[in-house]
């Protein structure tokens, strides 16, 4: 498989007054181009901050980052373009329109109005929000918001695309309007990364696991594999056997 983001020897620290706080502890891994990885792990175990530091939101202390080859401390701008960021929170303007606010994202990625306009047809009809393009966005219900959320970070055809805890706080119905979404978005070759604390999430989703704790990485395969190596029914299991800690909505 063809590596499109390449960690090595990751480390961050955190400094104040107080304290010196190792977010993440000299970790090294790749995401292979095309597949669906998930990253688990309990509070505090570097997951957000590794994350962050792959989508070039926050620089390493020490090591390196490579996405599609270019150097996350050096080359943030030539990285930007390719990616998509869905945040946990919604990164919406509520006094906007759904399709105002695509507009907006299109603009601010330079995308082609022609182009533009297209992508925003396909993308509402895609996450069935057609028929509220013209509803101001502070309106909507939570899964609508996530949905709209989704699309606007995708709205420039980026090659790879990171997601904060996707599902968190929605319904079952919308949950699986997601994994849908996301699939979709797989098949049409982008590479997909996102946090979850859902282990039925992970477990269905992704084509490989990394389990964090305590700034370290604890475990990387394919939920398979993974409940397989430690005799695991569920990856709920695993997760427990390798962290010690019970799984927190």
């Amino acid at each position: 498989m063809e590596p499109i983001i390449e960690v090595r020897n990751l480390t961050k620290i955190f400094l104040s007054r107080r304290a010196k706080v190792t977010a993440v502890d000299d970790i090294s891994f790749d995401v292979n181009r095309g597949e669906i990885f998930g990253m688990i792990g309990p509070n505090g175990a570097g997951k957000s901050t590794t994350f962050a530091m792959m989508s070039t939101l926050i620089k390493p202390t020490s090591g390196s980052i490579k996405v599609s080859g270019f150097d996350v401390e050096k080359e943030g701008d030539r990285i930007r373009p390719i990616i998509g960021i869905v945040p946990q929170q919604y990164s919406l303007y509520s006094d906007l329109t759904a399709r105002e606010n695509l507009e907006l994202m299109g603009n601010l990625y330079d995308v082609p109005k022609k182009v533009m306009k297209e992508r925003i047809e396909y993308y509402l009809k895609l996450v069935n929000l057609e028929a509220q393009a013209d509803r101001f966005t502070g309106r909507f219900s939570g899964g609508m918001k996530q949905r709209l959320s989704v699309v606007s970070a995708v709205i420039h055809d980026p090659a790879i695309i990171f997601w904060d805890e996707p599902t968190t706080g929605l319904d079952p119905q919308t949950r699986q309007a997601i994994w849908k979404l996301a699939r979709k978005f797989n098949t049409e070759g982008k590479t997909l990364i996102f946090t979850t604390h859902y282990m039925e999430e992970a477990d269905k989703l992704c084509d490989r696991v990394a389990i964090m704790n305590v700034g370290k990485l604890v475990a990387l395969d394919t939920p398979q594999n993974l409940k397989r190596a430690s005799n695991s029914a569920s990856l709920e299991d695993v997760f427990i056997h390798l962290t010690g800690e019970e799984i927190r909505d």
